[in-house]
C-alpha cells in the first residue's frame, strides 16, 4: 500500500496564504514531496516536467480555472502520454458547483476525484488524504512508481497474442472475489468476480482496465465465459462448506447482447449443480448497447432462467432510469463516487437516499460500492441500504476468499476490519 510519504503532490491555488497553509498542513500529515503552482497554466508547465500522484486544485482561479485545467490535463495526457493523477477539488462555491466539477473530472478519466469546501481545516485535509490512501489500497489504478523509462501505458506494447493468452493461460488469468457485506451483521452476503492479469509487464492493469482492453479486442464473450466457469467452480467449493451466497459476474452490454448466453449459462449451471439464484449478471459501465432489442431479449431470458441482474453505478453513464424501466433487474448498485461524498455533500446524500427509495419501492436489492469506513456503513444502514462493498472487505484470490468466508460462517465472525 502506498503511504503519504511516497505521494508526489501538487497544490494549485492562486492565493499565496492558502497555498502555504495547505502545504504546511500536508507536511504535518506526513507528505514530503510537495510542489505548488499559482494557477493552472503554471501547473500544466510543472506537469510537463514531472509526473505527480495527487493534485489539490482550487476551482475558481484566474488565467485558467478548474474546468480549463481538467481539459488541459486531458490534452496533456493525449499529446504526451501522461497519466492522469488523483484530484481533490477545493472551493468556496456551493455544493452543486463542487458536485458538477466532481462529475466532470470523473468523466475525464481521473482515477480518483474528491472535493473539500473552503475554508479548509486540518481535519478536512486529513480526511481527503485518508480517502486517497483508501482508494489506493482497494484498487490497482495507482501502480508502484517506476522510472519513466520502464513505465508502460495500458495499451502500449500489448499485442493480440498477449490478450488471447491472458484469457486462455491459467498461469496468467486470475479471478479475485470482492465480498459484499451486510451493513448490519457485518457478515459476507455475496461477492463480485474481478478478473486480473498476472503478467510481469502488464499486471498493473486494474480489473476494469483489463476487461476494457479485452472488449476492444472483441474477446469480451470469451472473457465472460471463462470468468463464469471459474465462479461456478467457486460456488461448488462454497457449497461444500455450507455457504450459499450469490456471486456477480460483470459484462458489457455488447457482450450480453449475444443470443446464446442464457442457454450457455443454463447448461453450465446444470453441469455444476449450482442454483441459478447464486449467479448475478451485472452490466458493467461501458458503451451503451448497440442493439437494445437483443440486449432486452437476452436479459429477459437470463431472468427466466432464474439468474439475478445488476445495474451498475446507477444514475451515471448507461445506468439510467430508462434502462432500469426497460430491463428486469434485481439489483441496483450505488456508485462509489456518491458513497464517498454523501456524508459531506447534501446533493450526494439526496441522490443516495433516492436510489435506496427507488430500489425499495421496486423490490430490488441495493448495494453501495466503495464503502471505506464504519460511519458510512452505519448511516447507509440507517437509510435502508442493507449491503455494501469496498475497503471494508478487500478483494481476495479464490483460496483466500474461500478460507475467509468459511471461517466467518463457521465461527460467526465478521470480515470487516473494525
Amino acid at each position: 500500500m502506498r503511504i503519504i510519504e511516497e505521494l508526489a503532490i501538487l497544490i494549485v491555488e492562486d492565493e499565496p496564504l492558502q497555498r502555504t497553509f495547505i502545504a504546511e498542513k500536508l507536511k504535518e500529515l506526513g507528505a514530503t514531496d510537495i510542489r505548488c503552482a499559482g494557477d493552472g497554466i503554471e501547473a500544466i508547465a510543472l506537469l510537463k516536467e514531472r509526473r505527480v500522484d495527487l493534485i489539490f486544485c482550487d476551482i475558481g482561479m484566474p488565467n485558467m480555472d478548474g474546468s480549463q485545467f481538467v481539459l488541459a490535463q486531458v490534452e496533456l495526457q493525449t499529446s504526451h502520454g501522461a497519466h492522469l493523477p488523483m484530484l481533490v477539488w477545493m472551493s468556496a462555491h456551493d455544493g452543486d458547483v463542487l458536485e458538477s466539477h466532481l462529475q466532470m473530472a470523473s468523466a475525464a478519466g481521473f482515477p480518483f476525484v474528491d472535493a473539500i469546501a473552503k475554508p479548509l481545516t486540518s481535519p478536512m485535509l486529513a480526511a481527503a488524504l485518508d480517502a486517497v490512501l483508501a482508494s489506493l489500497k482497494t484498487s490497482d489504478v495507482a501502480q508502484k512508481r517506476m522510472p519513466a523509462s520502464t513505465r508502460v501505458s495500458f495499451e502500449e506494447g500489448i499485442g493480440d497474442d498477449d490478450i488471447l493468452r491472458a484469457i486462455c493461460d491459467t498461469s496468467e488469468f486470475e479471478v479475485w472475489y470482492q465480498p459484499h457485506i451486510s451493513l448490519k451483521t457485518k457478515m459476507v452476503v455475496g461477492a463480485d468476480a474481478l478478473v486480473r492479469w498476472r503478467h510481469p509487464k502488464f499486471s498493473g492493469l486494474s480489473p476494469a482496465q483489463f476487461a476494457d482492453l479485452i472488449e476492444k479486442q472483441g474477446l469480451g464473450l470469451m472473457l465472460f465465459y471463462r470468468t463464469v466457469n471459474h465462479v461456478l467452480r467457486t460456488q461448488q467449493k462454497l457449497a461444500k462448506i455450507g455457504c450459499c451466497i450469490p456471486v456477480c459476474v460483470k459484462a458489457s452490454a455488447v457482450t450480453l447482447e449475444t443470443p446464446e448466453i442464457a442457454d450457455y449459462l443454463h447448461e453450465r449451471l446444470q453441469q455444476h449443480d449450482v442454483p441459478p439464484a447464486l449467479i448475478t449478471i451485472g452490466i458493467s459501465e461501458e458503451e451503451p448497447p448497440q442493439q437494445a432489442l437483443k440486449l432486452a431479449a437476452s436479459l429477459n431470458r437470463l431472468r427466466l432462467r432464474g439468474l439475478g441482474l445488476s445495474i451498475d453505478d446507477f444514475g451515471a453513464g448507461i445506468s439510467t432510469m430508462k434502462l432500469l424501466s426497460q430491463m428486469p433487474f434485481t439489483e441496483i448498485r450505488i456508485g462509489s463516487h456518491f458513497v464517498r461524498q454523501f456524508l459531506r455533500q447534501a446533493q450526494c446524500r439526496v441522490i443516495v437516499e433516492s436510489i435506496i427509495n427507488i430500489a425499495r419501492r421496486l423490490g430490488l436489492k441495493v448495494v453501495a460500492e466503495g464503502i471505506e469506513n464504519a460511519r458510512q456503513m452505519e448511516v447507509l444502514a440507517a437509510m435502508g441500504c442493507m449491503h455494501g462493498q469496498g475497503g471494508i472487505a478487500k478483494a481476495m484470490k479464490q483460496e483466500d476468499f474461500l478460507n475467509s468466508v468459511g471461517a466467518a460462517y463457521l465461527f460467526n465472525n465478521s470480515l470487516v476490519d473494525e
